[in-house]
């Protein structure tokens, strides 16, 4: 089971000072109380916004061990273990602005090259109008090899698509996590698929991956 939180900066604290309170206090003080149950803990800090207004700063990735180990980390969060962490988080995030979802991945291609010169992250939106699950067949069908095409030399990709728990749906219906040696019309690729009424935001990351006991 995979979540992730698109997660901003106060307005007073600089996208650097952010990723790197977020690195060096936020994310070990999370492994040592919260998150017991958690295979994979990764933070996707935004470096240039390439395409589209983000609204966040952080694209957080936790990887579950099952739905119980996802329950066990809220239980706590919103218990004794979890006073430290909120805290925290109100000295660096703004946090009405934080938003989750869980997400189902699907390898694309290649694998993971974290020497690549880019890596980036795409995010998407269905127009008002589209249902979801036919957008998501079309993006998928169309959208992503013209992603990989929109990149030189492409290592790897992996599409990932939104869960909707609720009533509250998903502030993005796919994300789409791309490594490649370098940006050969990202821009241009969102343009259109924003053309065609979707919301999309394109950015290149930096990529920080924890060691979990």
């Amino acid at each position: 089971m995979k979540t992730l939180a698109l997660i901003k900066r106060r307005s007073d604290t600089t996208r650097d000072a952010f990723r790197d309170h977020y690195e060096q206090v936020h994310a070990p003080l999370a492994i040592d109380t919260l998150l017991e149950g958690v295979a994979r803990y990764v933070r996707y800090h935004l470096r240039e916004e390439i395409f589209g207004e983000p609204g966040f700063d952080v694209v957080t990735g936790f990887w579950y061990r099952g739905v119980e180990a996802a329950l066990d980390v809220q239980r706590r969060l919103t218990g004794p273990e979890g006073e430290r962490i909120l805290q925290d988080e109100l000295t660096f995030m703004d946090k009405p602005a934080n938003t989750f979802f869980p997400v189902t991945e699907h390898p694309v291609a290649g694998k993971q090259d974290p020497e690549a010169g880019l890596r980036a992250i795409a995010m998407a939106r269905a127009p008002a109008g589209v249902g979801v699950a036919e957008f998501v067949g079309r993006y998928e069908a169309d959208r992503v090899p013209a992603l990989l095409d929109a990149v030189r030399e492409p290592r790897w990709c992996l599409q990932q698509r939104a869960v909707r728990i609720g009533a509250e749906r998903p502030a993005f219906d796919v994300v789409t996590q791309l490594h490649a040696q370098g940006d050969a019309g990202l821009a241009a690729w969102a343009r259109d698929l924003e053309g065609a009424g979707a919301r999309v935001v394109v950015a290149s990351v930096s990529e920080h991956e924890s060691e979990l006991p």
